[in-house]
């Protein structure tokens, strides 16, 4: 008996297998810790993933909808370069029916030659018929398509604003990327506006998606501005625009802008032949003759113009705009060649228009014939606001979205939870009751259920359990949350720059810092020490 006692004391077997299950226990938890935390970085990053994409993808929104802006605004200054011209070989035609055809017609009569003259008073005839029967066909359709492409624009516009407004107006960019994301409960309201209906657009200003909406909208010029709190009634400024249709005034600074800009741009976009002329003597739509001998000088010059023109609407019962063009001559005289100036002893006129009033033709003088050219004037486009305050805090107009996802890890579930949370492992005798027992009297932690050793790997006090910032924002979230900014820049390639506009089709998509003046209220709530750095990151904004 002693002696089988003497060797239990000294056998050494078995040690190892005690060392083995203490140890194998460590790495066990050890290896579910592990487990658990990558589980939740890779959470996190999916959920950052999934906001990176969402805001890129609105940005991209955004930009598109900013160069088809600019590709139908030069679609539209196209149109008018086309009307221009047209109007331009319609009176060419007039000029040449009233001297060359004229002449024509009286030396057709001439032997031998007269076969030839005849030709050409018919081909003159025969070509500004054309050029009248086109110009009465082409303006209409080019007024009409203009209409069209705003009625595009303002339909690019609202399809946009929609997809900004709604969270799933998007293309289910966040369930591909992140099947588990939600897009949060509003900020201020505490109220959901995943899947926002059409009648609620508009009404809740509290939300961040409005506040993206809005950062849309402020770049245009008739849109909201960056400082008014809501959009107003009419967030696109479709309506004002609208009235270029109907109450076109120049009196009307909304108008008058609308009606030089474009006018303008239409003016600068002619070719030469257009704007003031070129060709051949006689038949060609600018040249001079000078004759000049002992007693004097002779000079002949034919001279021509075609713009877009805008008047007050006190001019002749308000035309509007016109489309304008003309065919002058001009014979002058002078004693001697170069001593003397000059006098004007004959001059003709041959202009065709195009208004509100159904145009005219002016020839010899004053007298304003053949009202067959409708037009209704500049029709309404979109354009935008380059001026800006402060352009490094406003990002020069760029408009930029917020986007803020959110993830339940976990904090509100009931029933089974994953393994790797260690749902099993935190019921267990041994993680619950060891220990010394020291904290396990204090009144709120029991009546939370924690206890020393207790190993709760749920996300039920993420950020802290007395916190009430960290309780909030796990009622608001779930347990994690992600954000992103999406911006859309206008930028030339390579250094050169310029101030936005809506004629050029240089907008591209960017992911931006999350730092963004528009929405600091917002962001100080979901970030608290946003405030405390405020004094640092002032006068330091992307």
């Amino acid at each position: 008996m002693f002696q089988i006692l003497r060797r239990l004391r000294r056998d050494e077997r078995g040690q190892a297998m005690v060392l083995g299950v203490v140890v194998m226990l460590v790495l066990a938890v050890t290896i579910m810790v592990s487990v658990n935390i990558g589980q939740g970085v890779y959470e996190k990053i999916k959920l950052q993933d999934a906001a990176d994409a969402q805001a890129y993808s609105l940005a991209v929104k955004e930009a598109r909808a900013y160069n088809f802006l600019a590709y139908t605004n030069r679609a539209m200054i196209v149109h008018y370069s086309a009307m221009l011209t047209v109007m331009s070989y319609v009176s060419h035609a007039v000029y040449l029916d009233r001297t060359i055809g004229t002449a024509a017609k009286y030396l057709q009569y001439i032997p031998g030659v007269g076969a030839v003259f005849a030709a050409v008073s018919t081909a003159i005839k025969a070509w500004k018929v054309t050029v009248e029967t086109v110009s009465r066909l082409l303006i209409p359709v080019l007024t009409a398509l203009n209409i069209a492409l705003w009625l595009a624009q303002e339909a690019m516009l609202t399809g946009t604003l929609f997809d900004l407004y709604t969270s799933k107006g998007h293309g289910n960019v966040i369930d591909k990327t992140d099947p588990r994301a939600d897009v949060p409960k509003d900020m201020n309201s505490g109220q959901s506006f995943t899947n926002a209906s059409l009648s609620s657009l508009f009404k809740n200003q509290g939300d961040i998606n409005y506040s993206n909406a809005k950062n849309f909208l402020h770049v245009i010029d008739d849109g909201p501005l960056s400082s008014s709190p809501t959009m107003g009634l009419d967030p696109t400024g479709m309506l004002t625009r609208g009235k270029l249709v109907q109450a076109n005034k120049l009196s009307d600074p909304n108008m008058a802008k609308y009606r030089l800009l474009m006018g303008n741009l239409a003016n600068g976009v002619r070719r030469e032949w257009t704007a003031v002329g070129k060709g051949p003597i006689l038949i060609g739509r600018k040249w001079d003759f000078n004759l000049c001998v002992v007693i004097g000088q002779l000079r002949i010059r034919k001279t021509a113009d075609s713009q877009i023109k805008s008047f007050d609407e006190g001019f002749e019962g308000n035309r509007k705009d016109q489309l304008y063009a003309s065919d002058d001559i001009r014979i002058e005289v002078r004693p001697t060649c170069f001593l003397f100036g000059w006098k004007t002893i004959f001059q003709l006129r041959f202009r065709a228009a195009a208004d509100n009033r159904g145009g005219f033709h002016q020839e010899y003088g004053s007298n304003k014939t053949d009202d067959h050219h409708p037009w209704m004037g500049i029709t309404p486009f979109v354009t935008s606001d380059t001026s800006f305050i402060n352009p490094r805090q406003n990002h020069f107009g760029y408009p930029c979205n917020l986007i803020i996802l959110s993830k339940d890890m976990g904090a509100d579930r009931t029933g089974s939870k994953p393994v790797y949370e260690l749902e099993n492992l935190s019921q267990n005798a041994f993680m619950k009751g060891s220990g010394s027992h020291k904290f396990d009297k204090e009144e709120e932690n029991t009546q939370e259920g924690i206890y020393e050793s207790y190993l709760d790997m749920t996300w039920r006090y993420v950020g802290g359990k007395q916190d009430k910032y960290a309780e909030d924002f796990r009622e608001r979230t779930g347990g994690m949350m992600a954000m992103a900014v999406g911006r859309a820049l206008y930028h030339r390639p390579n250094t050169w720059k310029e101030e936005p506009n809506f004629f050029n089709p240089l907008w591209t998509a960017r992911l931006a810092p999350i730092n963004t003046h528009w929405d600091e209220d917002h962001l100080k709530w979901i970030v608290p020490a946003w405030k405390d750095s405020e004094w640092l990151l002032n006068g330091i904004y992307y």
